[in-house]
């Protein structure tokens, strides 16, 4: 829900700089000052998003995130709205994803599970949900979990401009993306406890993908052995968020813990508050799940006030058709928000972390 992009740096003591006769310290006094621009205006590129951040092999590939939330947040995808040939084709987008992951399916021998709601009874629709293994390629014994919803608002009443697809890109086209980032991070690394992805659908219908899982008879063998569920969908900040709410974490659990301890080691802080049904993730902690929903806070590292402002004013378009990809959009914070994940997640499906 909360994205941000700086305004554009001037630099005023180089515009206020003298520069001496051209002698020779003259000459190596206008190098520096050039040098000193070069590195602002490229400091400034990255901040704009220029170009997103290259990948490492292991690390956090903003590229890839880019380019799947662009995907999935396209005018072609139609919002995602519920109950439309778009938002089956984004579920089974994200199944040929999770299988090329190597995810194994978790009910009726498939990664798309077929529902049908009261809302829409003449309609089937899909969650998405899968299993990465874990090392030595088991999907038994306590689990670990990540979500984020699929679906948004689809096409609605147009804005001023004319525009009635409501694209969703933070809302939850970026959170989908960093969720397959974490994913793709564990399968080449995986852990003592495997990891469960669902991209659950019909979460702007009042949470019905998610309550149509739970009430399934064999949803308790999964259920039962999560030890920890992230749900991500509250944006991604432009810049690095210094302070988050834990939505979930009261009553404290082991891996509301964890999660602190990593945000500090980072340093962070965060703020400790209770499930509310904002999310998916809420009807799981009514189940006994112990549940995570970080929400990035009003401080973000290199903004004063004002700037975080406008950043949220030129990027933060919650449930309005101007929320959609844009090239100017800068990644950093997206980077430091999916590598916290994927550290959650690494840490947390390590045997040797006690989630009990």
């Amino acid at each position: 829900m909360t994205l941000g992009h700086l305004t554009v740096w001037d630099a005023p003591t180089l515009r206020r700089s003298r520069y001496p006769s051209v002698t020779c310290r003259g000459r190596q006094a206008g190098l520096l000052v050039l040098t000193a621009a070069f590195i602002l205006l490229v400091g400034c590129a990255q901040r704009y998003g220029a170009a997103s951040p290259a990948p490492t092999a292991t690390g956090v590939d903003t590229m890839a995130i880019e380019a799947m939330a662009r995907e999935l947040s396209s005018d072609d995808m139609r919002g995602r709205g519920a109950w439309t040939p778009e938002n089956e084709v984004v579920a089974r987008r994200l199944a040929a994803e999770l299988d090329r992951l190597g995810a194994r399916p978790l009910f009726d021998n498939r990664l798309l599970v077929p529902f049908v709601a009261e809302a829409g009874p003449r309609d089937t629709v899909y969650n998405v949900v899968g299993v990465v293994p874990a090392r030595g390629g088991t999907v038994s014994g306590e689990l670990i979990g990540i979500t984020a919803h699929l679906d948004h608002l689809g096409v609605g009443p147009p804005d001023a401009s004319g525009d009635s697809i409501y694209n969703g890109f933070l809302d939850a086209a970026l959170p989908m993306a960093m969720v397959l980032d974490v994913a793709r991070r564990y399968a080449r690394s995986q852990g003592d406890r495997p990891l469960v992805i669902m991209f659950l659908n019909l979460e702007e219908q009042r949470l019905l993908g998610a309550t149509a899982l739970l009430e399934r008879p064999d949803a308790p063998a999964m259920v039962n052995r999560l030890r920890l569920l992230i749900g991500v969908d509250a944006g991604s900040p432009a810049g690095e968020a210094l302070e988050w709410q834990l939505m979930g974490a009261l009553p404290t659990h082991p891996g509301a813990r964890l999660a602190d301890s990593l945000a500090r080691a980072r340093g962070w802080t965060t703020t400790s508050t209770a499930a509310r049904p904002i999310s998916d993730v809420f009807l799981f902690a009514q189940n006994g799940v112990p549940i995570l929903f970080p929400i990035p806070g009003k401080r973000w590292k290199g903004y004063t006030a004002a700037e975080r402002d406008e950043a949220m004013s030129r990027f933060d378009h919650y449930h309005q058709p101007s929320d959609e990809w844009q090239a100017e959009f800068p990644f950093l914070g997206t980077a430091s928000y999916a590598d916290w994940l994927w550290t959650i997640v690494e840490s947390a499906s390590d045997r040797g972390t006690s989630l009990q």
